[in-house]
């Protein structure tokens, strides 16, 4: 009888713990610098329109960055890709410790998100090229726990040593400890194919909708719960300290609930569960104003429903790894990479028009209708995986 879990080869158990371990430090920067960012510069008298430049300033990379990302990765290598990324938001960070500024800023906060878009497009493909089909839901699911729970930690690790630039200088050590720990993993460079032998990225998106355009919807819901929850939660009748907390429990509930669906998704049909998520996920945005401001209650939904959507990240992940292979493998992760950073930068803007249209629950109708939109993907892939494949 064969072991229906095989091991994984111990390089491979080695290069996947790396990456794994990298990315929660490098989300855990990340988690840092961006509210670190805005405060800094909010005391210095910036305006919020010019902060959010600065933001803008380092989701940009995305669009730069990610149709070259595959080429980079099948030329270097996914392990010396991270090592150069990791080293270049080391030296992003410890600059803006020492040019606390904004014109300073604009182009420290662009070279990190470049270093952020090569960083999260090559951990994706690196894991998901390693990790053997029967535990690519726990691998993935380890992988998404780790970055969910590096970007919660950011802030309270702000709430504990201040927000001068300490911070930055922590981070830039981050990194730096992030690519020593790479650099002891695998650095052979073949694990993408060839150069060429690629179709182009947005081709790709005709073979697999549902997993590949995830990340857009997941990514503009999310950013718009974060940016909007609190002011969300405030015009409900909860204080200001209750929403934060609030918040925080969204947080634990990704951390803990990515593990159970990635144990799921190797244990049954994946496109069943990735439609069973999104169904659970819009049910649970449905019950949320009914249950504010009852903070046990409200705390209860959100730790699962936050859950549920980051589970809709972690299946598309398991899917992209699932359907591609080799230099498609690279595209197909910058690419959901690239849908990332478009998400984050629509959903705000339309949760906060939403919020002005409809006084509060615009923000829940917003996050509501971003998900029905996405419904369709899992459902036609599942309709179609059904159909016969003709010979």
């Amino acid at each position: 009888m064969t072991n229906p879990h095989p091991l994984l080869h111990p390089k491979h158990k080695h290069s996947l713990a790396a990456a794994i371990l990298s990315m929660g430090m490098v989300n855990l920067s990340m988690g840092i610098a961006f509210p670190l960012t805005a405060i800094i510069l909010a005391r210095q008298g910036v305006e919020p329109a010019m902060i959010g430049l600065s933001t803008a300033a380092q989701a940009a990379p995305v669009f730069f960055i990610s149709p070259f990302a595959p080429r980079i990765m099948r030329r270097f290598g996914p392990a010396h890709v991270m090592i150069a990324g990791l080293v270049m938001a080391g030296v992003a960070f410890a600059l803006m410790a020492a040019y606390p500024n904004l014109l300073a800023w604009f182009p420290l906060r662009f070279l990190l998100g470049t270093a952020g878009t090569l960083l999260w497009a090559t951990s994706e493909a690196w894991i998901n090229s390693l990790a053997p089909d029967e535990r690519r839901g726990r691998v993935i699911g380890v992988y998404s726990a780790a970055a969910a729970a590096g970007f919660a930690s950011g802030p309270m690790l702000l709430a504990l040593i201040g927000t001068d630039v300490t911070p930055f200088y922590i981070g830039a050590g981050l990194m730096l400890v992030a690519a020593l720990v790479v650099a002891t993993a695998d650095r052979s460079r073949d694990h993408f194919g060839e150069a060429g032998t690629s179709r182009a990225m947005w081709r790709l998106v005709l073979i697999a909708p549902a997993a590949l355009l995830a990340n857009f919807f997941f990514a503009a819901a999310e950013d718009s719960l974060v940016t909007f929850f609190p002011l969300y939660a405030i015009r409900t009748g909860m204080t200001e300290e209750a929403s934060l907390a609030l918040l925080t429990v969204a947080a634990l509930g990704a951390i803990a609930t990515q593990p159970l669906i990635g144990i799921a998704a190797d244990r049954m049909n994946r496109l069943n569960l990735l439609s069973g998520l999104v169904v659970a996920t819009i049910g649970g945005y449905l019950v949320l104003p009914f249950v504010m401001p009852l903070v046990f209650a409200a705390g209860i939904t959100l730790f699962l429903v936050v859950g549920l959507a980051n589970g809709i990240f972690t299946l598309a992940m398991v899917l992209v790894g699932e359907r591609f292979r080799g230099a498609e493998l690279a595209g197909a992760s910058a690419f959901t990479t690239a849908m990332w950073g478009t998400g984050a930068l629509v959903g705000a803007p339309l949760s906060g028009a939403a919020m002005q249209l409809w006084e509060p629950h615009g923000l829940i109708a917003a996050v509501l209708l971003i998900f029905l939109a996405y419904l369709p993907f899992p459902l036609a892939a599942r309709i179609r995986a059904r159909k016969p494949v003709a010979e």
